[in-house]
């Protein structure tokens, strides 16, 4: 079997031989086309390795310019898909975190935006390269102060303010609004790093509605203390005033009538005293509607009368109808008092007006003394009063009432003589 092997293969040998002797074109022509087809592989194949790496390199650019919707096909039959794929999966991933991104970033700038607190960022160059809306409000009436050199704005400022921007740390300082009303600021400022350079962050909260909160609370703890005292001991003196009446009546002696009969007065008004601080302690959160104010200004204008001198108007307001309603009246009071203790002749006139900010502004004015500068100071609070029998708790149960709704009581005297109550009540439902 082997020499037949050998003799199969020296056959071939000759055979090929014989036949490239006779035919070499043959070979040639071969020759010829096996290496047009190599060299139109080889070129291929560069080509495509050309434009993968022409894809690479654009895709990579265009992550440097911050594109990440960019991405590269792959064709599944090359060494560098694995690669391209990797690519796809980094650029996917990226897509994700600036969409994630972008959308805290939104969150964040609505947030700043409709925060009460004024927000705004100083550069090294003490230019304004962030602020947001209280804070435009606060320094350049709504407007936009980005780029706005600082030492500028603080121009515009006044002394006291300025100084207390100038505060590291934190601070608390008052300064006196349009009105000439003290308001109470806390200031926070602090250094902030941001793309390697040092900025200064300035956060500026005003406290006074906060303050007045805490002072209505500490006032609200007091008077619970006293009423609690003051019952334990009115009770019994009550029970014993009963007693000697009783016995005065068997011994025939008016004038121990008299005596038990004034003390037993003394007593009752001491009680009715106790109940309206218990009314300003345990006041009920507001029960909101939307207030009819043709109806409730026909209500209250029975009692006492006033000349309304605006236009009712559309603008809903969710309020506590009956809340409101003793408010008013109880302003209204101490207007018409106003003009017996000054024997003037006048009328109190009444006004409602929509305000730009949303809500309702309501105005009482008279004719009569207005009211000093210490009263102005402390006419919202329990337990003072300038009438002789006052107890001191209307305004303050009026100011309570109108907080509770989320808006604001003030007093001006007016240039013209007599005073003006300035009520502001939010439009909102809450």
């Amino acid at each position: 079997m082997l020499w037949a092997a050998f003799l199969g293969q020296a056959l071939f040998f000759v055979a090929t031989y014989l036949f490239i002797n006779q035919y070499p074109w043959l070979l040639l022509a071969a020759g010829v086309s096996f290496n047009g087809v190599i060299g139109y592989l080889i070129h291929q194949r560069s080509k495509q390795l050309q434009n993968a790496d022409r894809s690479l390199e654009q895709g990579l650019l265009s992550l440097m310019d911050s594109d990440f919707s960019v991405s590269i096909p792959t064709a599944k039959d090359g060494n560098r898909d694995a690669i391209f794929d990797l690519f796809n999966r980094c650029t996917d991933k990226l897509r994700k975190e600036r969409q994630h991104l972008y959308q805290r970033e939104m969150l964040l700038d609505k947030v700043l935006n409709t925060s009460p607190v004024v927000t705004f960022l100083v550069d090294i160059n003490q230019r304004i390269i962030f602020a947001n809306r209280a804070a435009e409000l606060m320094f350049n009436h709504g407007n936009s102060i980005l780029g706005y050199s600082w030492s500028d704005v603080c121009a515009k400022l006044a002394p006291d303010f300025v100084q207390a921007l100038q505060q590291s740390g934190e601070s608390i300082f008052t300064l006196k609004n349009a009105q000439g009303e003290e308001q109470a600021w806390h200031l926070a400022k602090s250094g902030v790093r941001i793309h390697q350079a040092n900025n200064t962050l300035y956060l500026l909260k005003s406290i006074t509605n906060e303050l007045n909160r805490q002072e209505v609370q500490t006032w609200k703890k007091v008077i619970r203390v006293i009423s609690h005292e003051l019952n334990n001991s009115i009770a019994p003196i009550s029970s014993m005033c009963h007693s000697g009446q009783l016995l005065a009546k068997n011994l025939d002696e008016p004038r121990l009538d008299r005596v038990f009969s004034s003390i037993s007065r003394r007593v009752d008004h001491l009680n009715e005293f106790i109940k309206g601080y218990g009314a300003l302690s345990k006041l009920k959160m507001p029960d909101k509607r939307v207030i009819d104010w043709q109806v409730l200004l026909e209500q209250i204008s029975a009692l006492y009368t006033f000349n309304l001198v605006t236009d009712i108007p559309k603008t809903d307001v969710y309020a506590d109808e009956h809340q409101i309603e003793q408010v008013l009246i109880n302003i209204l009071k101490n207007a018409h008092e106003a003009y017996s203790e000054s024997e003037s002749m006048g009328e109190v006139c009444l006004a409602i007006s929509e305000q730009s900010q949303g809500g309702i502004g309501i105005e009482i004015s008279d004719n009569g003394p207005g009211m000093a500068a210490e009263v102005l100071e402390n006419a919202l609070l329990p337990f003072y009063s300038t009438k002789h029998s006052g107890t001191g708790l209307g305004l303050a149960l009026c100011r309570e009432i109108i907080e509770a709704h989320q808006g604001k009581l003030s007093f001006y005297n007016r240039k013209s003589g007599g005073l003006t109550v300035r009520i502001f009540l939010p439009a909102q439902l809450l």
